[in-house]
């Protein structure tokens, strides 16, 4: 028997063991069921749970069996797995950015000074196109903004600021806080909308909320896109600052004035006289997924079936084969915690009898750290519709430090599903408090994305900052620590003094919300001032 194989049917076997044991109905949901839903997911054997991997299949494989073992409906007709074509690209190493004008051009250097790759697999080796500054690349019909005024930027490349027009305290739009027309992806789907050519966004540590160093490593790798998404951009990529200001000066412009003239209602697009080459060779390769989906049915007595969807992912970044010592990116709180969040309240809702008055909806999607590419594809692919669906409850990185005096959402501000969760943790005897950190846009890092954009009022439930017991910022300092110290890194792994009921208190408060939910006599709906609306 090949090595590979026998470890395959250990590891298989292993599964199967721990979905058949404990066969006596529990009812609520503990932090020792938590802890062994965390410890098999992040374990050495699943090789951190890579897109395309032998780890994230036996991942896949223990939730399926897991729902089924719970008597749980398959979500997709008779399977409980939705299959995710994904393609990979692998960015040319030697690839190269010139911009060319009459009496120079320059040549900056790529991973230290430029970033670019494609997602069009006709993408020629070699593209040109005329230069235009787009500031910072928005259309927000409800807040009155238009970068574009209509001007023709088929076949430009686009050179676009990051973030929004603001970005200080009390700055028009929201001010520090980003909005979804501030991230990374709004340029690159609206450059494509718009037909341009390419684009590149011009990068600030402060706008972007992370350094060059993260963005050069991030986009060093292979990268995966989802086949199905139309994407007109030959080639899109990230300029560091410097590069940029010598861009915009041999144009004849000033870098501040151009930036200054971007915050402003009446900008529009600015023709730099000169064009840029790009010249690259991406590699392309395809992988299949799967997102994991189970459907519990409610006790409907009247009026059309509604749902909620409760959410997870469950893909990690696998193996660095080139790293000594470990390896392995387990992603115990990233994504296991989370992940045995989700599983635990599928348990209790198919074991205890306390059925809402709506179907719920429990799925594990993959490739979210690929850029959302599982739920993406489950929010436009449902098995409802989404018409039908009152809300996302997402959970991601849940915690595991212990109990909080107070709860907050990341996204509740979107949707007055905000205010239900508000009076869930109230219920509890909590206290709600406003999302902290929202200059950093996690909202739009994570799962909950998706269905918002599909039209579905979506949360990121996350705990508080204040610890019980004598050190009230014991759970702060964790966290701190966590995300500077083990986020994305190998040293992300199950730890034995980990206080679990944080991630049972986040359960919890998901059954008040689902029990509120379930007492609605109308529809959740988006605010006016969202960029979300309902379809």
């Amino acid at each position: 028997m090949k090595k590979h194989t026998y470890v395959s049917l250990i590891l298989l076997a292993v599964v199967l063991l721990w979905n058949c044991q404990g066969n006596k109905v529990r009812q609520d949901i503990t932090a020792e069921e938590i802890e062994g839903h965390i410890r098999f997911l992040s374990d050495d054997l699943l090789e951190g749970r890579a897109v395309g991997s032998r780890g994230l299949k036996i991942a896949a494989l223990y939730q399926e069996n897991f729902f089924r073992r719970l008597g749980l409906e398959p979500a997709f007709g008779d399977s409980f797995r939705q299959t995710v074509d994904l393609v990979g690209s692998r960015p040319d190493p030697m690839a190269s950015i010139e911009f060319i004008f009459e009496s120079l051009s320059i040549k900056p250097s790529i991973h230290e000074e430029f970033v670019v790759g494609s997602e069009r697999r006709d993408c020629p080796e070699g593209i040109e196109g005329e230069l235009v500054y787009g500031g910072y690349l928005i259309q927000a019909p409800e807040r009155d903004w238009d970068d574009i005024k209509g001007t023709d930027l088929r076949g430009k490349v686009l050179l676009v600021e990051i973030n929004e027009p603001g970005n200080y305290p009390d700055g028009i739009f929201d001010g520090e806080d980003m909005t979804y027309y501030g991230r990374w992806t709004y340029k690159f789907e609206k450059a494509s909308e718009l037909g341009a050519a390419g684009v590149l966004i011009i990068h600030n540590k402060k706008g972007a909320a992370y350094g060059w160093d993260v963005v050069k490593n991030s986009w060093s790798g292979e990268s995966f896109f989802l086949p199905d998404v139309n994407n007109n951009l030959f080639f899109h990529g990230w300029i560091n600052k410097e590069t940029a200001e010598k861009v915009i000066k041999e144009a004849g412009y000033e870098r501040q004035e151009l930036e200054e003239s971007a915050s402003r209602e009446d900008f529009k697009p600015v023709f730099m006289g000169s064009n840029v080459r790009v010249r690259q060779k991406p590699e392309f390769f395809s992988v299949k997924s799967e997102n994991i989906a189970a459907v519990l049915r409610g006790k409907i007595k009247k009026g059309e079936r509604r749902a909620v969807i409760l959410s997870a992912h469950y893909d990690h970044f696998g193996k660095d084969e080139s790293r000594e010592g470990d390896q392995i990116y387990n992603g115990a709180v990233d994504n296991c915690s989370a992940s045995a969040s989700m599983l635990s309240l599928a348990r209790y809702y198919a074991q205890s009898g306390k059925k809402p008055k709506m179907d719920l909806i429990f799925v594990a999607v993959t490739a979210e750290e690929q850029g959302l590419l599982g739920s993406d594809y489950f929010a436009r692919h449902l098995p409802v519709s989404s018409s039908s669906v009152l809300a996302n409850l997402n959970f991601e990185m849940t915690n595991v430090w212990g109990r909080t005096k107070e709860l907050y959402t990341i996204g509740g501000s979107h949707s007055d599903l905000g205010d239900i969760c508000a009076r869930a943790a109230n219920n509890m005897g909590l206290e709600y408090i406003p999302e902290r950190n929202k200059e950093l846009g996690y909202f739009f890092r994570s799962d909950q994305l998706s269905f918002a954009r599909a039209g579905i009022p979506a949360v990121w439930l996350h705990e508080g900052i204040t610890s019980f017991g004598k050190d009230s910022d014991h759970i702060k300092k964790k966290s701190q620590d966590y995300r500077e110290l083990k986020y994305h890194q190998v040293t992300d792994e199950f730890e034995e003094g980990w206080d679990l009921e944080g991630t049972v208190q986040i359960t919890e408060w998901a059954r008040e919300i689902i029990s509120l939910l379930s007492d609605l006599d109308e529809m959740t709906q988006f605010k006016e001032n969202s960029s979300f609306k309902r379809k």
